[in-house]
C-alpha cells in the first residue's frame, strides 16, 4: 500500500457486520491488535481458503486507514449485490477461481 494513507472502506453485511472491501475483494474482521490495529481476512478463506489479509490502523482524524495488504487472492472478487436495506451479499456464493 506504501506510505500514502489509504482511507478504508466498508460495506455493511449480510449479518450486518461491516465488511472492508479493497479491489472489490471483502474482508471480515478477525482480531484487534495493539495501538487500534485490525486485522481482516478475506471473505473466502474459511471456505477456499484464501489467505490474503488487511492490517488497518485508527488515524488521528478518526477514521481507518490501510496499513498492510498481503497474500494474493486465489479467487475472483466477489459479484456484491445491495439490498433495499443497505446490507451486500454476494449475487450466488459461488468460488470462481483465477483463470
Amino acid at each position: 500500500v506504501g506510505d500514502a494513507q489509504v482511507p478504508a472502506q466498508f460495506i455493511p453485511g449480510r449479518t450486518g457486520a461491516g465488511l472492508l472491501i479493497l479491489n472489490g475483494f471483502t474482508f471480515y474482521m478477525k482480531n484487534h491488535q495493539a495501538h487500534g490495529k485490525k486485522q481482516w481476512y478475506c471473505s473466502s478463506r474459511d471456505v477456499h481458503g484464501c489467505r490474503a489479509d488487511v492490517i488497518t490502523y485508527k488515524g488521528f482524524d478518526g477514521r481507518d486507514y490501510i496499513s498492510i495488504f498481503r497474500g494474493k487472492h486465489i479467487h475472483e472478487p466477489p459479484r456484491l449485490r445491495q439490498c433495499h436495506d443497505g446490507r451486500f451479499i454476494r449475487e450466488k456464493d459461488i468460488f470462481r477461481p483465477l483463470k
